[in-house]
């Protein structure tokens, strides 16, 4: 897709939908360019490095309704590596 603004998002996994690579194909608003899992009994956690070209409070709302409807949390951060 090529978007121009980058992010970092943090999801985690307590008991929710499985968070694979697999479930960041419908991410809406973004694309994953980076994709890093730790995994530790029942828990998981992803950190991502995402394209999009939305402000990120409005990624930040996108990706928290999407992470909510699967039973996960969310952080979103500026991209270190953006500059």
């Amino acid at each position: 897709m090529g978007y121009s603004q980058f992010s970092t998002a943090v999801i985690i996994s307590a008991g929710g939908a499985v968070l694979d690579d697999r479930a960041l194909r419908d991410i809406p608003g973004c694309e994953a360019i980076e994709a890093d899992f730790v995994v530790a009994d029942s828990a998981c956690c992803a950190a991502l490095r995402v394209s999009h070209e939305c402000s990120r409070e409005q990624l930040r709302k996108r990706l928290g309704a999407w992470a909510r409807a699967r039973g996960w949390s969310l952080a979103v951060a500026p991209d270190p590596r953006s500059g």
